[in-house]
């Protein structure tokens, strides 16, 4: 009797000795998975989610006046040059040709100034979260994948070459890539009338580790992260104003494009610049025929 109640007991204790066990492996698999999906910042949990409507007006409102600050200075560095051959227009209008990579810091930072200037030639909608890679900064931006940008002014055609993973994901056609022979990124062409090879911005850091609120909150301020992003946007605004004749004159009209305008008459760039930022070809690409 009670030799069978020992047994009993040691049953027992084995059976939440077990019970335990599988409890705590539990817990550490779980935090392995959470820790390995969201990263060191946590932000990269919304990745690929779309920016919700109040966020989204937010972002819009950076494109409103006053504009700030001239981006002359950040133009007339070793990113901005002139481009070659016919002009990229699509239904009467300038395309302005968009590649990078959403591993990519310096993608992370001048996709903030391309949403902000664009913004004020028409709207985005369809935009999603998207953070650098963990080891690439991990920054708050947003990813063109899947987005949609509509204006009466200029055509905006983004190529997310690269996924987060820096997997080859896309690849723009041909006639968009000869004017980046070294294939940097981010690479913008504007009407291929100029281009700009490389970041305009020269250090993503000045995003830090805020989230994407934040950082709005930032740019609306007068420090180092809000006057950069400002002066990015209206060099790429007065570079879209240059290839639209102008208009919209609300737009083209503000002192401070028309000054970076009279400015850059005295300036001319270089060809293509040779000191891009160049990326890694991972994988095998995809085509996309339907654009020109």
């Amino acid at each position: 009797m009670k030799a069978r109640m020992k047994r009993r007991d040691r049953n027992r204790r084995l059976t939440i000795i077990a019970a335990v066990v599988i409890v705590a492996v539990s817990l550490v698999a779980g935090l392995y998975v959470a820790l390995s999906s969201t990263g060191p910042s946590g932000r990269d949990k919304y990745d690929g989610e779309l920016i919700p409507t109040t966020l989204a007006t937010d972002l819009k409102s950076l494109s409103q006046p006053p504009y700030g600050p001239s981006g002359v200075p950040l133009l007339t560095t070793s990113v901005f040059s002139s481009a070659s051959g016919s002009p990229y227009v699509k239904d009467g209008k300038p395309i302005v040709v968009y590649i990078g990579g959403e591993f990519c810091p310096y993608c992370a930072v001048e996709r903030w100034t391309i949403i902000i200037a664009l913004s004020r030639f028409g709207n985005f909608t369809n935009l999603h979260y998207m953070t650098s890679a963990d080891d690439d900064g991990d920054y708050s931006t947003f990813t063109f994948t899947g987005s949609s940008y509509s204006s009466n002014y200029v055509v905006f055609q983004p190529f997310e070459m690269y996924n987060r993973s820096r997997a080859v994901v896309l690849t723009p056609p041909s006639n968009y890539t000869s004017e980046n022979p070294n294939g940097g990124i981010p690479f913008v062409n504007v009407g291929n009338s100029y281009l700009l090879t490389g970041s305009i911005i020269p250090n993503p850091g000045i995003l830090g580790s805020m989230n994407w609120t934040q950082i709005i909150t930032g740019i609306k301020g007068n420090g180092t992260l809000g006057t950069q992003i400002k002066e990015g946007a209206n060099a790429i605004t007065t570079l879209i104003c240059k290839v639209t004749d102008n208009k919209p004159g609300s737009v083209c009209g503000q002192s401070v494009i028309q000054l970076s305008e009279t400015e850059l008459t005295s300036y001319s760039p270089s060809g293509p610049s040779s000191s891009s930022l160049v990326a890694n070809l991972l994988a095998a690409p995809a085509s996309r025929p339907d654009l020109p």
